[in-house]
């Protein structure tokens, strides 16, 4: 596996942000409408033998299923594809070894904790729960004067798990941001939810609105991608226990 750069000079001292598909796609979503709206360019791609012979269609143009969008101090990597267990093992180490390598300030994730009272919460105008594992006190501070709890107990798996393990390894600043999501459908509200954490931490300034209006346009846009990342999260449980609170 190797994460290919068009420009490697564009991205320096970044914060990363990744994004892959688990419960409510909540860091595909999160991570899509975060590059659309700060208009981060294209700026690399992941090769991997791993990756199914895929090309994503936006507007007209082709795009690899895992990318780099970004500019300045700014990464995110984002993936359109379920990623299998083998992939998700090459991709959360590559990460952190790239994020090393261009001595990344932080690297975030964003994933979700699936929560069955999620159609209630929201009928009641409840907004998503997000909580927040980081690598040391410092970021930990940080969170929690935002207003984050922590995630106190529980089991990452896939990706996420990879690029906390990875970090410690490495020494890489890490946050995971998890949002209480919708386990089979997709999640533009968590989405949203942990938008607004990040906005707080890294001062992005992203205006989560239009994510909001858009949630049902989204649902339909994504659920064919929602039911493959089902498909292969049931897949990983068969050999693994879930993530839990």
């Amino acid at each position: 596996m190797e994460i290919k750069e068009y420009d490697s000079s564009r991205i320096s001292k970044p914060n990363v942000i990744v994004g892959v598909p688990e419960a409510g796609l909540v860091g595909t979503i999160a991570a899509s409408y975060i590059a659309q709206q700060m208009k981060l360019p294209e700026a690399g791609y992941i090769e991997s033998d791993l990756i199914p012979p895929v090309v994503v269609i936006h507007e007209s143009k082709p795009h690899n299923p895992i990318r780099i969008l970004g500019l300045n101090n700014i990464a995110i990597i984002m993936s359109e594809v379920p990623l299998p267990p083998k992939l998700a093992v090459e991709l959360g180490s590559e990460v952190v070894r790239w994020a090393k390598t261009k001595n990344s300030e932080l690297l975030i994730g964003i994933t979700s904790v699936p929560f069955e009272g999620r159609m209630e919460h929201a009928e009641e105008g409840k907004t998503p729960h997000v909580l927040a594992l980081a690598s040391d006190s410092r970021l930990s501070d940080l969170v929690k004067r935002n207003g984050t709890d922590s995630f106190e107990e529980g089991m990452l798996i896939g990706t996420y798990a990879v690029l906390v393990k990875q970090s410690m390894l490495l020494g890489q600043p890490n946050l995971t941001l998890l949002a209480e999501a919708y386990p089979q459908f997709p999640d533009p509200g968590a989405a949203a939810a942990v938008i607004e954490v990040l906005n707080k931490t890294l001062h992005l300034g992203v205006d989560v609105t239009d994510l909001v209006k858009q949630s049902e346009e989204i649902r339909i846009r994504m659920r064919q991608l929602m039911a493959r990342t089902r498909e292969n999260m049931k897949k990983m449980e068969e050999t693994t226990p879930s993530l839990y609170t």
